[in-house]
């Protein structure tokens, strides 16, 4: 079972997830991977650094991919799947489509049938991470978690909220 995040926590990720704040993040990320800054100045820094995360974090991953035409194996990292940051259609390197991440945060929380369970974004990065990247997620309160659920926020902007609501 996924660990909850603190109050503290919580209350950091929806002033990202609002885009309306500079976050304050306290927590440094673990030895040898990608290193979140500790604090940022502003929303806009802090989905950069998310977009840094995006793009060059293995999380721990041994795993690695080549992607169509080159020459050479790269580390997986969420690029790996999610082409152009996210911004436009991806393939995994089985082959199976994967649809753009532009307005995806807006359709979070979402029931999920199959595992019977609400999904929030964090536990779908979660999820990502060990079942596609196959390392080590961040923590729920992590700042590299905060820094990617703000860009991923920022990918968002302007999508209809509550589309999964009836």
């Amino acid at each position: 079972m996924c660990p909850k995040p603190s109050v503290l926590a919580a209350a950091r990720l929806a002033c990202a997830a609002a885009l309306l704040v500079p976050l304050a993040c306290v927590a440094a990320a673990p030895a040898g991977r990608f290193t979140a800054t500790a604090k940022v100045s502003s929303i806009d820094e802090a989905a950069q650094e998310g977009a840094q995360i995006f793009a060059n974090d293995s999380f721990g991953s041994k795993q690695t991919w080549v992607p169509q035409g080159a020459f050479g194996s790269r580390p997986m990292t969420c690029a790996a799947c999610h082409t152009g940051g996210g911004k436009s259609e991806g393939v995994t390197p089985s082959g199976a489509h994967i649809p753009s991440l532009i307005g995806a945060a807006a359709n979070f929380p979402k029931f999920k049938a199959n595992k019977q369970a609400v999904y929030t974004l964090e536990r779908q990065i979660v999820h990502c991470v060990r079942a596609g990247i196959m390392g080590k997620p961040p923590a729920y309160d992590s700042p590299a978690m905060i820094d990617l659920v703000t860009y991923l926020t920022q990918l968002s902007k302007g999508a209809a909220m509550g589309q999964q609501f009836k």
